[in-house]
């Protein structure tokens, strides 16, 4: 119901408007003839079937708008395109109602047709641009609002997923273990101890380095990633294996800490011991990177906010146009990443 009369609501709005004019240029045109009632009447049928013609022209736009108008990224094309859609909807709809008001309604000849019609076609050409700018400079203004908001969004889900990973590695229980390691490392071999102390440094130095980028080239990503499967495997020894067949590609990105994180929740969400391993694979499929693990999730399950993978999901989208693609079976959990092309 509500629509409806939004929809009544603009009829009667763009009707008064299109009256409006056609009564602006009938006085303009010819002064005395708002006082003859038959013009008036016969100006108002005129403007209101001309009217609501170029009015549809919004939903024709509208149409192209979405699929084929990107005034951010290609605004010289999206002019064209608009100009284009624009100039031929309204060139049928102007020669149409010309030629059934001024054929069939005033019973011009086409030699009396072409002269009036000459001279009409120049006003109605000249306010239909005019219109037709401010809803170009409608749409680019809420493109551009949209992309604002979007990157708005994009910081903040970037700051949300960099916290999560940050808080999961500084939270009391990674370093308990990290300092049991340590410990046990320091009694053991002295030179290990300091192998590992270097390495869980530069792996926190890695994460505080990461605060202001929203991506990083995947040997990057890869660094971080072979360093935290280094502190784990200290912890773990042989509870696990992995597979990368990942390396840097020239021109590829990815957000950061996103595929150490999808490593992280294989470890966070599973059981392992050096019986049953978790196998870890890191590789690349496509424009894609992966990783997948085997299945042996921890009963009860571990507790997960999924808001991790949720602002991957969001930020992933919006950098490639792409979805991340989670594939689970009863043996596997695998996680593809599209990359992003620099």
């Amino acid at each position: 119901m509500q629509k409806l009369k939004t929809i009544l609501y603009r009829l009667l709005i763009f009707g008064l408007f299109s009256i409006g004019i056609g009564l602006t240029f009938l006085y303009l045109s010819c002064p005395s003839c708002i006082t003859n009632l038959t013009m008036v009447l016969n100006n108002i049928g005129y403007s209101l079937m001309l009217g609501y013609g170029l009015f549809c022209n919004k939903y024709v736009f509208n149409w192209f708008e979405a699929k084929y108008i990107r005034w951010i990224q290609q605004p010289f094309r999206s002019i064209l395109i608009a100009f284009a859609v624009t100039t031929l909807y309204s060139t049928l709809v102007i020669f149409f109602v010309n030629g059934i008001w001024y054929g069939l309604v005033e019973g011009l000849s086409m030699e009396e047709f072409f002269p009036v019609l000459k001279m009409i076609i120049y006003g109605e050409y000249a306010i239909l641009y005019f219109i037709a700018l401010w809803f170009y400079a409608r749409s680019f203004f809420l493109q551009w609002r949209e992309a604002l908001q979007n990157k708005e969004e994009l910081k903040r889900e970037a700051l949300a997923l960099q916290y999560e990973a940050l808080k999961n590695q500084v939270n009391p229980h990674f370093l308990f273990n990290s300092l049991n390691v340590l410990t046990s490392l320091i009694d053991k071999d002295t030179v290990m101890a300091k192998k590992f102390v270097k390495e869980l440094s530069a792996f926190y130095r890695d994460l505080l380095q990461l605060k202001q980028q929203e991506v990083i080239g995947v040997g990057k990503e890869m660094k971080i990633v072979s360093r935290y499967i280094y502190l784990q495997s200290m912890r773990f020894g042989k509870g696990f294996s992995t597979e990368i067949n990942a390396c840097e590609l020239n021109g590829a990105l990815v957000v950061p800490l996103s595929v150490q994180m999808l490593v992280e929740n294989a470890f966070k969400h599973n059981s392992f011991t050096p019986d049953k391993p978790l196998n870890l694979e890191i590789y690349f499929e496509d424009d894609y990177i992966g990783v997948r693990n085997n299945l042996q999730r921890k009963a009860p399950a571990g507790e997960s906010s999924q808001i991790g993978l949720q602002n991957l999901k969001h930020r992933y989208h919006y950098l490639t146009g792409k979805e991340v693609k989670v594939e689970e079976s009863s043996a596997h959990f695998d996680v593809k990443l599209p990359l992003i092309k620099n």
